[in-house]
């Protein structure tokens, strides 16, 4: 995909130090932090919940300017049943390139490939003034509850296919 000379692209082996790089400096000017996203991408890529099509770069001009990963978690409704889902975690756009739409089309490819792979819905913890604008809404709205101590309206899922969560109530196994 490419829109103003940003390309959106799978992340790739050879720049996964630029990406740590990436998302670390991008966290130091976040408004909200732990200081531990980067490691969180990483112990993310290398579990068994790391979707390779689904972890992006934007590129412009030959230089990483933000990167988004979605991977897979559960809405867990009994010890037996679990549905899949995807968590959306971490999203970073390099400070110069904010609020030029570059994690609006992060977000957007991410949406349409995780569609293309058949996934019908994603969840994150964050800023709801932010991320309402693509259409999150708190979890309770969805009838799931979180597995952390997280206050509720941080955390907020959508749905990739309308309906998809009309009748599912559970936890959420990892946000």
């Amino acid at each position: 995909m490419k829109n103003n000379a940003i390309t959106i692209r799978p992340e790739k082996t050879q720049e996964l130090d630029a990406i740590y790089h990436l998302i670390k400096t991008g966290f130091m000017t976040a408004k909200v932090s732990d200081g531990n996203e980067q490691d969180f991408a990483n112990q993310l890529r290398e579990s068994d919940n790391y979707i390779a099509d689904l972890a992006l770069v934007a590129e412009s001009a030959g230089e990483l300017i933000g990167h988004i990963m979605l991977t897979k978690t559960d809405i867990i409704q009994t010890d037996s049943q679990s549905i899949p889902t995807l968590l959306l975690a971490p999203i970073t756009v390099k400070l110069e390139y904010r609020d030029q739409g570059v994690g609006r089309l992060l977000i957007h490819e991410a949406f349409k490939r995780a569609k293309q792979l058949g996934y019908t819905s994603v969840f994150l913890v964050g800023d709801p003034k932010y991320y309402a604008r693509f259409g999150f809404k708190s979890i309770s709205e969805f009838n799931i509850v979180s597995s952390t101590a997280i206050p509720e309206p941080y955390v907020m899922g959508i749905e990739l296919i309308t309906g998809s969560l009309l009748n599912v109530s559970g936890k959420l196994a990892a946000c």
